[in-house]
Parts: structure tokens; sequence; C-alpha cells
């Protein structure tokens, strides 16, 4: 007798579009179906033409412009470099040069892919499947992590906006650091303060969901080793930009 029960086949994977909205509405789900079917080439173009498109936008105005080197000023005084007029008119005629702007977008499609998703995948691959045991794919972790970036991508577009219209740039429009205004800038506290940001811990919650998904673990385990990560890296981030003096 001749078997006709038929093999269920999986469902397609939706289009770069759905997921990114996927990602928002539904990670979980827009997950599982990421890490049956790991491309991530159409969604990490896609985030590296939205963010050249920030960068584009913030130095699109005289407005913006100004403000993007007012904050580049102030972080490096932060650091203790003291910036003099020479260096200042030389940051000037940097950002209004064509070239420059040409630089920062294409360079968006080298930074982002070799530091912010191929590097940190490279250290997710060695922990959880090195150490852990785990079994994924370099491929499925790249995945993840990319589309774990619509998080940031939306937050970057929010503070593009704020910037275009109020003229100072922030490097987030949603750190606790604006619920606290009386702590002193460029302390310790206000540093500290500033790094504990919401669109942050979203982008933390959501990797450890897509992380729990590839690896079959719960969320809650992976989000608490993130987010001490995340802590050890705010501390250390907040204590060596502090203000001297």
């Amino acid at each position: 007798m001749t078997d006709t029960t038929a093999t269920p086949e999986l469902a397609p994977l939706p289009g770069v579009f759905a997921r990114f909205i996927g990602i928002i509405t539904s990670p979980k789900a827009t997950f599982e179906a990421v890490v049956r079917n790991p491309r991530w080439v159409g969604m990490l173009m896609l985030i590296c033409v939205l963010s050249g498109a920030n960068q584009f936008a913030l130095t699109s105005t005289e407005r913006s412009r100004q403000a993007m080197l007012e904050m580049q000023v102030k972080q490096m005084e932060k650091m203790g470099v003291t910036v003099t007029d020479d260096m200042y008119a030389r940051m000037q005629t940097q950002q209004t040069s064509p070239i420059a702007r040409v630089f920062a977008l294409v360079g968006v499609f080298i930074f982002f892919p070799l530091f912010l998703i191929f590097l940190p995948a490279a250290i997710f691959y060695a922990v959880f499947n090195a150490i852990m045991g785990g079994t994924a794919q370099f491929s499925q972790i790249v995945a993840v992590l990319t589309h774990s970036w619509v998080v940031l991508t939306i937050a970057g577009f929010l503070t593009t906006g704020m910037a275009l219209a109020s003229g100072t740039v922030q490097t987030s429009v949603a750190n606790l650091g604006v619920l606290l205004p009386m702590l002193t800038e460029g302390s310790f506290a206000a540093n500290l303060a500033g790094s504990i940001d919401l669109f942050r811990v979203w982008f933390v919650i959501v990797l450890a969901m897509g992380l729990g998904v590839l690896y079959k673990r719960k969320t809650a385990n992976i989000a608490m080793g993130l987010f001490t990560v995340y802590a050890i890296l705010a501390v250390c981030f907040s204590y060596f930009t502090r203000a001297k003096g």
C-alpha cells in the first residue's frame, strides 16, 4: 500500500519588510521563521541603507551639522582632549565636504557588518557553541543579530528626527539621563544614567529572545547574561568618559 501522507512543508520566510515589522509586533514568531531559513543579506542591506540615510540626513542642514559638531567636541573634551581652534576649523571643514559625506554613507556598509554584526556573532558562536555546546550555524547567529538591529535602527530614526526638529543632537532620545537633569553634566552618574537607554534595553530583550529561539534556551537566562555585559560596559564607559577635574 502506497503511503500518501503528505509531509508538511515549512512556511516560507516572510519578505524583508514583513520581517522588519515582525521584529516589532511578533519577534518570537519572526525569529522562529528566521532560524528555520537564516537569510540575512536583505535585512542587512535594508538596515545599512536606513542607517546611511540617517547619517546623510544629519549632515543635510547647517543646523544639524553644527549640532553634530558640538556633540563631537563635548565627547572629545569629556575624554580629556583639548579641542583647539585649528582642530575645530578642520572638523567643521570635514563636515561640509561632499567627499566626507559620501565616505560616511559608504562607511556604514563596511563598519556596520564587520564590527556590529560579524564580530559579535563570532563572540556568540564562541560562547554558545564552543563553550556551552550549542549547535547553531554561524549564519543563523548572524541572521538573529541582524534582525535584532531593527530596534536600534528605529531608535536612530527617532534621534535624527529630534535632531532635525530641535537643532540639537543627542546619542539617545530615551535614556535615564533625560529624567535626571539634576545630575552634573559629564559626571560619572550622569554618564551612567545616559547609558541606560530604553531602546538598548529593548534591543537586548529582542536579541535574547532570538538567541533563545535559536538555542532553545530560556529568554530570561540569556537576557540576564546580556544585561550583565551591558551593565559592565556602561560602567566602564561612564567612568572613562567622565569629565576630568
